[in-house]
């Protein structure tokens, strides 16, 4: 995640952000949270922080693109109930050669170049239409 301004690049607008999962923790405060670290698979730069919540009144799933850091922050909200079968299917995955991926359906457009890096003018706060999870058992 480069703030990139060369006009000489080929832009694209993507709509899905394609996660790797790299490493998982449980956050045992008032209520549990779990927090993902993740690498990008069509974007070439950067990290994200995901963090799953268990689900409030007024909560929304959303992705905070910072301007001047290759990091975006992602936070999803599930019911309780939800939550545990994510942990629960995870903890089945057997085949560590192969990784968690979750793809982002985002409402807006990000645009991308030929290589991958992302255009970031200014910090961006994006809501999520829709998660997308790719757990291999086997």
């Amino acid at each position: 995640m480069k703030s990139i301004q060369d006009k000489d690049n080929n832009w694209k607008k993507i709509n899905k952000i394609i996660l790797r999962v790299d490493s998982m923790d449980i956050l045992f405060n008032r209520y549990p949270s779990i927090m993902l670290d993740c690498g990008f698979e069509n974007i070439s730069r950067g990290r994200c922080k995901l963090i799953l919540k268990e689900k409030s009144k007024d909560s929304k799933d959303n992705l905070f693109i910072h301007s001047d850091k290759a990091l975006m922050e992602v936070n999803v909200f599930y019911e309780s109930i939800i939550l545990e079968k994510v942990l629960n299917y995870i903890s089945l995955k057997k085949n560590t050669l192969r990784k968690v991926k979750l793809t982002l359906k985002t409402t807006e457009s990000l645009m991308i170049n030929n290589v991958g890096d992302l255009y970031v003018k200014d910090k961006t706060l994006i809501k999520i239409d829709e998660i997308i999870w790719n757990i291999p058992i086997l």
